[in-house]
């Protein structure tokens, strides 16, 4: 398995293993708040003779009733407290070197939700 997959699998077990609706996609509408969408990876892999190494930018998105922010940035600070943790996954270490997060309004459905974001900027080797 990639290097790219097993971050992918530990962020989406992270936030499972805390108790969140996780999903490898965006749900319908009609998924119930708040829920964890593990969304776009990036990465930039480096070969040498002997090893692969490399880094990949993991964007999290936390979805919410835009009336309960608190909820929505719990969850955000939850997650990022737990991948802070990670020191390897089944073949790699893997260590954080940034993470950056924000908070949107997402008008796109009737209702207004709060859209958190969390992007982990992971080195692998």
């Amino acid at each position: 398995m990639s290097p790219q997959q097993q971050v992918y699998d530990e962020v989406f077990k992270t936030c499972l293993e805390l108790g969140y609706d996780t999903y490898d996609f965006l749900p319908p509408s009609s998924a119930k708040l708040p829920f964890v969408y593990v969304g776009e990876q990036f990465d930039q892999d480096r070969d040498t003779k002997t090893v692969v190494y490399g880094d990949v930018q993991q964007t999290i998105h936390i979805y919410g009733n835009y009336k309960n922010r608190r909820q929505v940035t719990d969850m955000m600070n939850s997650i990022k407290r737990e991948l802070r943790k990670k020191r390897k996954t089944d073949n790699y270490y893997i260590a954080i070197r940034n993470i950056n997060s924000q908070i949107l309004i997402d008008e796109s459905t009737s209702q207004p939700l709060l859209h958190g974001t969390v992007e982990v900027d992971f080195t692998f080797n």
